[in-house]
């Protein structure tokens, strides 16, 4: 009995100290005003607890600030104005080339530290073009998650709007 026990505990602390794994396909769009993104996590009160990637037009080079539009749900949510430029520029990264891409939340917040077992949700947003965005959105409870894929759901600033639509494809977060 003492041995399920232990099993089960072991168990429990894996699922708390998971990673959060994202992928997704990044396909560079021609034009002005896209090719933006960011990845970051809020608990369940929507405050950011890790920006995991912000491209560096919007981050380290405030580009938010020339271009109101870009990657708004992040700026608003994230407070970059309120960073030092050594903070934004610990989170921030030159667009990717074309292909896939791959983050992974540790479940650490900003400062290094682990998360306590709770809600999250994990968002990837994209400016697409102009004030056309995507932003993509997956929760897991780190005090319950166990191994496998994380639901995602999709909403757009603009639906009717394919412009770039495909600059971001086949979003992916799972449990690992």
């Amino acid at each position: 009995m003492k041995k399920i026990l232990v099993l089960l505990m072991l168990f429990a602390a894996a699922a708390l100290y998971a990673d959060v794994e994202v992928d997704f396909d990044y396909n560079a769009m021609n034009g002005f005003a896209s090719n933006q993104f960011a990845l970051w996590v809020e608990n369940e009160n929507g405050d950011v607890v890790k920006t995991i990637f912000v491209t560096d037009f919007t981050g380290a080079k405030r580009g938010y600030k020339k271009r109101e539009q870009s990657l708004n749900n992040w700026v608003a949510a994230a407070k970059p104005a309120e960073m030092s430029d050594s903070a934004l520029d610990a989170i921030s990264g030159a667009t990717p080339k074309s292909g896939a891409q791959h983050f992974t939340w540790d479940l650490t917040d900003n400062q290094g530290k682990k998360v306590p077992a709770g809600k999250y949700f994990i968002k990837l947003e994209a400016t697409l073009f102009q004030g056309s965005n995507v932003v993509y959105t997956g929760a897991v409870d780190t005090g319950k998650a166990t191994a496998g894929p994380i639901e995602v759901t999709l909403k757009r600033s603009e639906p009717d709007n394919t412009k770039n639509a495909t600059m971001l494809q086949n979003v992916r977060m799972i449990v690992k």
